[in-house]
């Protein structure tokens, strides 16, 4: 910045030193002025922007588990004194109306229970789900032009013959809804789905009664089932040989993975130009004049930037430049009406660093300025 504001200054001073030596030089106020007006279009402006990856709102870290409660229903089975009821329906009850101590006809298995043994398997079912969430960034690309308007106040400062310098100042704006559109950012979802069973084993260990067809009822079942019998007597002598273990079965675990996103990116965009610079011209004929530009340029530039069901935020900073640039303008009895082609040099990109938005806003290429005015 410090070259530039140097190099606009030694042009100056140096057209002024020189202008003071010379008879072209317009030393009235009242005269040499230029008032002009129009539309400006930039060219190529660009912009770079993604949402943060560490700013999108993801949902938490989600599990459910029913391993804990298959495990505490599984270990919560036993066998011993009083009645024993079992999840599957069997049960064993040593009270009967028989009133004969050690044994009972007063128990029951349902059909199906038992392994073909004397065992019964009772499984306990569970299902746990964990959700893990990993969210994404990255950037997108939009080259957008944009039309402003131009205001421009010029003061011709010395003329010899054909030729002339002018100094002017310019101030343009620009405003643009949208000027910016994207996508980017998301996140994925990764859920997890273990399914089995906690199976609690209980070996009634009364081989002979079990084996005794008596003990069969015709639904397939075992044992009368009733206080008042009679039925086939279960010996709860042999309760010392029922035992009770435990294990997991059957477990299985699948993941699937889903993508969310991505997200809706818009940038308005607003810019605001200060130039000041001079204007070296060479008058072709006496209504037709080729005018060159050169001089310093100061920006600011403002971008308002949201994202579709995250959030929005903005940006703002100032830029200095030096500005070159060749035109023509046709002249007659006071009305001007001309264009030029213009370029920034030495300029830098606008940073982007928003709570949801990063990236970077550059310059125009190239502009192109057309206006009418009025000398006086």
């Amino acid at each position: 910045m410090k070259k530039q504001v140097f190099a606009i200054g030694a042009m100056c001073l140096s057209v002024a030193v020189f202008a003071e030596g010379a008879d072209g030089f317009n030393t009235s106020w009242g005269n040499g002025w230029r008032l002009t007006i129009g539309p400006q279009l930039n060219f190529g402006v660009k912009g770079r922007l993604g949402v943060k990856g560490g700013s999108i709102p993801v949902p938490a870290q989600s599990s459910s588990s029913t391993r804990a409660a298959a495990k505490s229903a599984g270990d919560a089975i036993s066998v011993g004194s009083g009645r024993t009821t079992f999840p599957n329906g069997a049960f064993i009850d040593p009270e009967d109306s028989a009133g004969i101590p050690g044994e009972t006809w007063n128990w029951y298995i349902p059909a199906g229970e038992l392994n073909g043994g004397t065992a019964m398997s009772i499984a306990n079912p569970y299902v746990e789900q964990s959700s893990a969430y990993t969210s994404v960034g990255g950037r997108d690309v939009d080259d957008s032009n944009s039309v402003g308007a131009s205001f421009g106040l010029d003061r011709t400062v010395w003329k010899w013959g054909d030729f002339g310098v002018d100094v002017g100042f310019n101030f343009s704006f620009f405003m643009k809804d949208n000027w910016f559109k994207g996508e980017s950012g998301g996140y994925t979802r990764t859920d997890t789905y273990t399914t089995g069973s906690y199976i609690t084993d209980v070996d009634l260990g009364n081989v002979d009664v079990l084996l005794d067809p008596w003990a069969h009822n015709p639904d397939g079942s075992y044992g009368a089932g009733t206080f008042d019998g009679p039925g086939p007597v279960l010996n709860l002598g042999d309760a010392g040989g029922m035992s009770v273990s435990h294990r997991w079965g059957n477990e299985r675990t699948q993941t699937s993975t889903a993508s969310y996103g991505p997200f809706s990116v818009r940038g308005d965009l607003q810019v605001y130009e200060f130039q000041l610079a001079l204007k070296p011209y060479y008058e072709i004929t006496e209504w037709f004049m080729v005018r060159g530009t050169v001089g310093l340029g100061i920006d600011y530039r403002n971008l308002d930037v949201r994202v579709s069901g995250v959030g929005r935020g903005s940006e703002h900073d100032w830029d200095c430049y030096m500005i070159c640039g060749l035109g023509g303008m046709f002249h007659w009895n006071g009305i001007c009406l001309g264009a030029e082609f213009l370029r920034k040099v030495f300029d830098d990109d606008m940073d982007v660093d928003t709570r949801y938005v990063n990236g970077s806003i550059g310059n125009a290429s190239w502009m192109l300025r057309a206006y009418v005015g009025y000398e006086f």
